[in-house]
């Protein structure tokens, strides 16, 4: 149970963090854990599942559970390996069996998608030009900026 708080010295374009990915281990079990350290994960809102690239399931040694069809801005549908894993956020928590779907980037080796996000509360503020993102897990209080401070 968690937070994070990342501070831009101005508006940020996208949100980036650490995370880990495991491999879908029994992770009470005293078993070995396979990992993997990703240094430039993404923070997607408009991304309805999780994503992790090739190279982290090649690294991981992860066998497709299945394959899945992702429509996004590009025309067409797209079919993509889906896997089993965990993932581990900068909270120090870990959310696990998460379905996620492979994609290729030269820039990010996984994608938080809102699979991940709902389990927490997320806020994104730009004060004086500045984002601050905060993110904490599990969910604690419902955030409403309409009410009066």
């Amino acid at each position: 149970m968690g937070a994070i708080t990342r501070k831009y010295q101005e508006a940020a374009e996208c949100v980036v963090t650490e995370s880990y990915v495991y491999a879908p281990t029994d992770l009470a079990s005293g078993e070995a854990v396979r990992r993997v350290k990703v240094q430039r994960s993404l923070w997607d809102t408009g991304a309805s599942v999780s994503l992790i690239s090739a190279r982290v399931a090649r690294v991981l040694g992860l066998e497709s559970i299945g394959k899945s069809g992702v429509s996004g801005y590009n025309e067409g549908v797209d079919v993509k390996n889906t896997y089993l894993v965990h993932i581990g956020l900068p909270t120090g928590d870990i959310v696990t069996n998460i379905m996620a779907m492979e994609f290729h980037s030269d820039e990010y080796d996984v994608v938080i998608g809102m699979d991940v996000i709902c389990k927490g509360d997320l806020a994104v503020t730009n004060k004086d030009g500045r984002t601050t993102f905060s993110f904490r897990i599990p969910s604690e209080v419902e955030i409403d900026f309409s009410e009066k401070q």
